[in-house]
């Protein structure tokens, strides 16, 4: 049967009361109590595809990888708004210390790209390199944040 031409959607598998056999009772070749609703459709993935996705995995994390310790001292030209401990010194800037690396990538590109706008970071940001974005990210994604419970 179908509406205007699609055809109407496969209902859930049965659950609970409604499965087949009694709540409890457990078969002989399948001694979970909770038998899995996918038994028998289980589908693994094809050896070449894993080994494509763990080496596409492996490239993305070692392209972006930055050098803490020149981000460190790139940072100093940071320190001004967000200050050196990446704990803002502006109410304004947003603290950078301990935000994850990619997030840092990612704003730091939109400010390059003109998607992200501040009239500061819009001049700052023209003149890093790939490499430069990278290892900003990283030693601020390095530092380790703490925090307390208000008293």
């Amino acid at each position: 049967m179908t509406i205007t031409g699609l055809p109407l959607p496969v209902p859930p598998p049965e659950r609970g009361r409604d499965r087949e056999g009694v709540i409890g009772h457990r078969s002989q070749d399948d001694p979970h109590p909770n038998p899995s609703l996918f038994k028998g459709r289980e589908r693994t993935c094809a050896p070449g595809v894993a080994a494509a996705i763990s080496l596409i995995l492996f490239a993305t994390s070692t392209l972006a990888a930055g050098n803490v310790a020149a981000g460190r001292q790139k940072a100093l030209a940071c320190q001004t708004c967000h200050g050196l401990d990446g704990l803002s010194k502006l109410p304004e800037a947003p603290n950078l210390a301990g935000q994850p690396e990619p997030f840092l990538i990612n704003s730091l590109n939109d400010f390059r790209k003109g998607v992200r706008k501040n009239d500061m970071m819009s001049l700052v940001v023209q003149q890093l390199s790939d490499q430069d974005v990278a290892d900003l990210a990283a030693f601020y994604a390095a530092i380790e944040v703490s925090l307390k419970a208000p008293k």
